[in-house]
């Protein structure tokens, strides 16, 4: 059966678009990383710390599943 988006909760609505933006920044974060192990001088290439840093969080973070604030969270 189909569902039309007048046919969601606010909740249901809400976690249809958390799931579509985890996919494409797993998808981004995937590229980026296909990307740096594709350098050519690979071994010349130097990440800066604060950069490497903050994608082992971002990937941490992925893996544990942490859970961004909802529109609902967030105070206006």
């Amino acid at each position: 059966m189909n569902t039309t988006l007048q046919d969601l909760s606010t909740e249901e609505f809400e976690q249809l678009i958390e799931r579509a933006i985890d996919r494409r920044l797993q998808v981004w974060l995937e590229q980026v990383l296909d990307a740096l192990a594709a350098l050519d001088d690979e071994d010349k290439a130097v990440l800066r710390p604060e950069f490497a840093e903050s994608l082992r969080r971002s990937i941490a973070q992925a893996r544990a599943g942490e859970d961004i604030p909802t529109w609902s969270d967030i105070a206006l």
